[in-house]
């Protein structure tokens, strides 16, 4: 047998970390079972819609650490050329103590709790888009939490991690000892699926069910009621937009992050970064100033929508945002970080959809009510009065959570990330590679990359090997890591007139499916 020359297996070498599928339908996402399930929802004749309730109904049980009923999510997409947007993130408790969060500043527990929304964007797309009953579409996932499955790596390695953290919390009573392979069966978990597939998704927010949860939230001290659940609305989104480069792209508005995606992308156009080689230490400091300025004004000027100053679709390039900005100093409101997310992408090949889920930190609050973890979103206001994130009764704190979709002539894309508040980074990173470096959308995700982990005051950054670091530096505090090893990661889709092409980063544990 002759064997492939020299050159031919370094290049097969060189891409066997890429996790790509390509087909006239299909899903990518963080876990296996769950891509499995959304591709079977495919077969059966389910639309893309169908597929993605399925999909995040098998990633809340077999990723609790990353999402599920006990948090939020948002979708944006293309129907053909239509483009689509829902938002439901909850707001803070009508009870909500300002002073004691402002004095305390907690990472987990009741004073850190808002309002799920994630099971009513499953109504909501459900009841305008799919096809399928919604029981043919949760069965998969009762019945995994219902008879098991094997953890993960990620979820063994999240249980370990926040042990210390949650033990003195309800969530050691379920997820206290889980360790990749083992077994792990939550039929709690379970039985509220089955009731909100049999009785629809209201019953989470008005039926006996919200009466549970309330009840089971105030014995673990969190100051809600059952009007806090029966208030709660996912709305329909106008996104952001922005045109550039002979191409439109698409972003979530607050209270979402997605106008710094926006902003950064326009720097790279109007700052002339886009001329920098991909490997350039150079590039590297360059990208200091506009990170740092994007995170201000961020800061400074996003939040609830019902408590900002700015008209948002305004300032979405980086110049309008400097005319804002101008002068203004900031010093961090909050630690940064990224947090646990889980994002897929789905096609039925006439649509491609996103949708994000997130409890915020790795099981979010420490807190469980009908055997899901409640997030932690609160954590997300700011520890300052007088701004549109401030903290305050029934409102929404600033969403790290974001989708970036983009349109030409030719191409429909998606993209987006685990990555918590680097994730607009990690979109301009994605969009970067494809758009200016012309890179293959699965080298565009493979590729090493470098994140501003600190955005002002003494900005930090981690680059991937084997990017080259700067030798010196005196805007930024620099760290060379180990490749893929970068915060977050990042799954994507293209659709062209004749299939669609989806990828799955290889910095995490998911596949990409396609038939």
């Amino acid at each position: 047998m002759k064997l492939p020359s020299l050159f031919v297996r370094k290049t097969l070498v060189s891409l066997l970390p890429i996790k790509i599928a390509i087909g006239k339908k299909g899903i990518t996402c963080d876990h296996p079972l769950a891509a499995k399930i959304g591709v079977e929802i495919l077969e059966k004749g389910g639309n893309a819609f169908d597929a993605a309730i399925a999909v995040s109904a098998a990633l809340s049980v077999v990723q609790p650490h990353m999402g599920g009923p006990g948090g939020d999510a948002f979708l944006l997409g293309f129907i053909g050329d239509e483009v689509v947007a829902y938002a439901s993130a909850g707001r803070s408790p009508s009870g909500f103590p300002v002073e004691d969060f402002m004095r305390l500043n907690p990472l987990y527990g009741p004073l850190t709790v808002t309002i799920p929304g994630l099971v009513y964007l499953w109504g909501s797309i459900h009841d305008e888009h799919a096809t399928l009953p919604l029981e043919d579409l949760l069965k998969p996932a009762i019945d995994l939490a219902y008879k098991g499955f094997y953890a993960g790596w990620f979820l063994g390695l999240a249980s370990s991690a926040y042990e210390k953290d949650l033990e003195n919390y309800k969530w050691a009573q379920y997820f206290k000892g889980i360790r990749t392979g083992v077994r792990v069966v939550n039929r709690e978990m379970a039985s509220t699926l089955r009731l909100i597939a049999s009785r629809g998704y209201e019953e989470f927010y008005y039926g006996d069910l919200a009466e549970l949860l309330v009840e089971e939230l105030q014995e673990q001290g969190v100051n809600v009621g059952l009007d806090d659940f029966m208030e709660h609305e996912g709305t329909k989104l106008k996104p952001l937009k922005l045109e550039v480069d002979g191409k439109v792209l698409y972003e979530l508005p607050p209270s979402t992050q997605g106008i710094t995606t926006l902003q950064l992308i326009s720097a790279l156009y109007e700052l002339d970064l886009y001329k920098e080689p991909f490997d350039s230490p150079s590039k590297v400091i360059k990208w200091s100033k506009p990170v740092k300025r994007a995170y201000m004004f961020r800061d400074l000027y996003i939040g609830d929508p019902d408590h900002m100053n700015i008209v948002p679709q305004t300032y979405v390039k980086y110049s309008a945002m400097e005319t804002i900005l101008r002068d203004s100093q900031l010093s961090t409101t909050r630690e940064h970080m990224s947090s646990d997310t889980t994002f897929f992408v789905v096609s039925d090949g006439e649509a491609l959809l996103g949708l994000i889920q997130s409890l915020f930190y790795p099981f979010g609050s420490g807190l469980v009510a009908r055997g899901f973890p409640i997030q932690n979103r609160a954590v997300g206001f700011t520890r300052r009065k007088g701004l549109p994130n401030s903290p305050a009764p029934k409102k929404l704190p600033l969403h790290t959570l974001s989708i970036l979709a983009i349109s030409n002539d030719r191409e429909k894309y998606i993209i987006g990330c685990v990555g918590g508040d680097y994730r607009p980074q990690l979109h301009l990173r994605v969009y970067e590679n494809i758009f200016v470096y012309k890179m293959p959308i699965a080298k565009a995700v493979e590729a090493p990359r470098f994140i501003y982990t600190k955005f002002y005051n003494t900005q930090e950054v981690v680059i991937e090997k084997p990017l080259i670091s700067p030798q010196n530096s005196d805007v930024a505090k620099i760290k060379s890591i180990d490749n893929f090893s970068a915060p977050g990661h990042v799954h994507a889709g293209v659709l062209r007139e004749d299939k669609v092409e989806l990828v799955n980063d290889p910095r995490s544990e998911g596949i990409a499916l396609a038939i």
